[in-house]
């Protein structure tokens, strides 16, 4: 399976999808981390139980998400004010604590997960999942809030381990679908989710020479590889990370405007 998604095409077949799903096992996986907006044009979202069995994950991190079968301990979903949708955190196991997130309520849900894998030395893990709106300072202005307002709340919630993963709005590989580097203000929200934060982009240390995979795809044109979909991990977990792969078969591209992320991690 190919990490690289060139622009003639979009999505690829379900055979390609399944072999993304081969190759992530081949070291039988310890536990798997995905992330998928899921809005599709015109309003229609698929189920989110159906994301979580299809990309096998046991912490999946939603945006733009609806359509919940009723309460349930092993999610958090807050929606955005006036709307029906927001961010979400699922578990397949384990336990969620919510952690507030002051000032983006409903773009931005947190939560401490306690679990068989989320559980590092017995602390637990900070997870925040993130849509960034549009607003003053455009996308990197409020991603830049955006992780003021998750420091706070990790300091707060007293996790030394997060994840931040979702929907950014903005370039998340300090290089271009040509290969030529992003842009400076983009370029200054990764440096500080990995300088201040200690984080890592999946999909990005794995994938150092290739062009950044195509996550969402603009209706007002598909073909344009936008890169805005992602997975931040703690430096620590990357002799744990075994793959990290963008699934783009034709089941995606009928489900949603995005391309799942999907990391797997095996001791």
């Amino acid at each position: 399976m190919t990490d690289r998604l060139t622009s003639q095409q979009p999505c690829r077949t379900a055979v390609a999808d399944a072999a993304a799903a081969v190759a992530a096992t081949t070291t039988a996986p310890r536990w798997r981390l995905a992330t998928l907006n899921m809005l599709k044009g015109g309003g229609r979202r698929v189920a989110p139980e159906q994301v979580q069995r299809d990309t096998r994950a046991d912490l999946l991190l939603l945006q733009e998400a609806a359509g919940f079968a009723g309460a349930s301990p092993l999610r958090v979903w807050q929606p955005v004010q006036a709307r029906p949708w927001g961010s979400a955190i699922q578990v397949a196991r384990g336990r969620l604590a919510p952690i507030a997130v002051r000032g983006f309520e409903g773009w931005v849900v947190g939560a401490l997960w306690h679990g068989p894998w989320g559980d590092v030395r017995g602390e637990g893990v900070g997870v925040f999942s993130v849509h960034a709106p549009h607003g003053e300072g455009g996308y990197c202005g409020r991603m830049h809030r955006i992780l003021d307002a998750i420091a706070v709340a990790a300091r707060a919630a007293a996790t030394p381990h997060i994840v931040v993963g979702g929907d950014f709005n903005i370039c998340i590989s300090p290089r271009r679908h040509g290969g030529e580097p992003v842009g400076a203000r983009q370029r200054a929200v990764q440096v500080r989710l990995h300088e201040e934060f200690g984080l890592i982009n999946a999909w990005d240390v794995l994938h150092p020479r290739s062009r950044p995979a195509q996550t969402l795809r603009w209706t007002g044109d598909p073909t344009v590889p936008y890169h805005c979909d992602g997975l931040f991990v703690p430096r620590g977990w990357l002799t744990s990370l075994r793959s990290c792969v963008v699934l783009s078969s034709s089941r995606w591209c009928a489900r949603s405007d995005h391309n799942p992320v999907v990391a797997t991690f095996a001791d």
